[in-house]
């Protein structure tokens, strides 16, 4: 019988994903009273009280870093309300570096934290069910593309250069998605859908021919896992094997059939971590 393994979330991750580490991973809810001794895996590290949990921890400790976390990090934990004492990164990581197995989702955050002294193992995580998300490509002779955005941040986001790619490339679709404050666009091939349930934003996308994450710096977005596991080809600023860079976007229209190869890799990778349960 294998130990019982367990995961703590930091509270800043937030949610909206597509399942729970419990369902995907097998792990259980972390109890930082009656579970220091246990295995543990750290799933984001956003501030002072993540890193405190950690130190504390008496078990064996895995971190998946998240992404943002990791900006977080870099610019030191603050200290104070407005950050304006903050704390030096270094000997946080040279702690970590030597005390924890460090995971990260793609080779922009490994890089990271590797100039700090921190060394990873790269993994793509999905925080849902592969086998619910059969092939369902279609070729489209006019492709769909879509994106979203969390919190309104449309800059973080980078709305703004949606609607330049949406002027260059009038013979393509973009759906944008999460908005709950009004967003303006010029041109018509630029389709405002706003904050709608993930389950009605899955119908409308699993149809489409790509998802597009254009953020230079962030984990592995659900946006992308799920559209390559439907045989989609997500568009994305961050380099993955079998997606596609935000200039081959016009090829889209040449891929008349689905991401074999793609969803192929992705199935067989993601989520094989040593804290997986389920595997």
């Amino acid at each position: 019988m294998h130990q019982e393994i367990k995961c703590r979330v930091a509270p800043s991750l937030g949610g909206g994903f597509a399942g729970t580490p419990e369902k995907v991973w097998g792990t259980k809810p972390y109890n930082a009273e009656t579970d220091k001794e246990l295995p543990c895996v750290f799933f984001g590290l956003y501030g002072l009280p993540d890193f405190y949990a950690l130190w504390r921890h008496k078990g064996k400790k895995w971190i998946l870093w998240a992404g943002s976390d990791i900006r977080h990090f870099i610019s030191g934990y603050w200290l104070a309300e407005k950050g304006e004492i903050k704390i030096e990164p270094r000997a946080l990581a040279k702690w970590i570096n030597k005390n924890c197995e460090n995971w990260t989702e793609n080779e922009i955050e490994a890089n990271a934290l590797k100039k700090f002294g921190i060394k990873s193992k790269i993994c793509p995580s999905f925080m849902g069910n592969k086998n619910k998300y059969p092939i369902s490509y279609q070729w489209n002779k006019k492709p769909k593309v879509y994106a979203s955005v969390s919190g309104n941040d449309f800059l973080l986001y980078r709305w703004p250069e949606i609607e330049i790619l949406g002027k260059k490339y009038s013979d393509i679709e973009f759906y944008l998605y999460g908005n709950t404050a009004p967003w303006r666009t010029k041109n018509k091939n630029v389709i405002i859908r706003g904050r709608i349930s993930q389950d009605m934003m899955n119908e409308e996308i699993q149809d489409m021919q790509g998802g597009l994450r254009l953020l230079p710096f962030e984990g592995f977005s659900e946006i992308v896992a799920k559209g390559i596991l439907w045989g989609q080809y997500p568009i994305s600023a961050i380099k993955y094997p079998h997606t596609l860079s935000i200039s081959e976007i016009g090829k889209l229209k040449n891929k008349k059939e689905p991401n074999f190869a793609g969803r192929k890799y992705y199935f067989n990778m993601l989520n094989k971590y040593p804290w997986n349960c389920r595997m």
